[in-house]
């Protein structure tokens, strides 16, 4: 098999291995209350923001965000982003019962809620059904099931890593001896 093809092999690989949270996700995470829990808190109502800092924790159904500071940006009285600072901040949501968890790990984590974005910046890590992707940088598009993912383009010419589980094969059967 050329490069080409197990290139394009590996992409439908992790495009099916990482479905869709917004069609998959339990139905009623989105519906759910959030809860903040924190250290301290600052709100800002000119700016839109509240700042959230010392072990931080964001709960709504089975969405949980971790992080040392998240900023919650509003637009009008919408929650339109929430920025996760942490060594590192984490995002999971379980996708569906079949299918587990999503987990996303970062020292920087955009979460856009309009758009179902999800930006990892900085030792970036997203993993689901065993099937892990690192690098520098990931971009989630929740929404439309995509993500590209970066090394380190300031000099360590650090690379991405794509790992994926072996697949449950199915053990050839044995032709039982017919007696006659």
């Amino acid at each position: 098999m050329n490069r080409c093809n197990i290139f394009t092999a590996t992409a439908l690989l992790i495009t099916l291995c990482m479905a869709s949270a917004t069609s998959m996700a339990l139905p009623n995470d989105r519906q759910q209350t959030i809860t903040v829990e924190s250290d301290s808190a600052e709100r800002n109502a000119k700016t839109g923001k509240t700042v959230y800092t010392g072990n931080v924790t964001i709960s709504q159904g089975s969405i949980l965000i971790e992080a040392e500071q998240i900023t919650l940006h509003y637009q009008g009285a919408k929650l339109s982003r929430i920025e996760c600072i942490g060594t590192p901040a984490s995002y999971q949501q379980m996708i569906s019962q079949e299918n587990g968890l999503m987990i996303a790990k970062a020292e920087h984590i955009d979460y856009l809620l309009g758009t179902d974005k999800i930006s990892l910046k900085r030792n970036a890590a997203l993993s689901r059904s065993g099937t892990v992707i690192k690098g520098d940088s990931i971009d989630y598009d929740i929404k439309n099931e995509t993500w590209k993912a970066k090394g380190d383009n300031l000099g360590e010419k650090k690379r991405i890593q794509l790992v994926i589980p072996p697949t449950v094969q199915e053990t050839p059967s044995v032709p039982q001896e017919s007696t006659p």
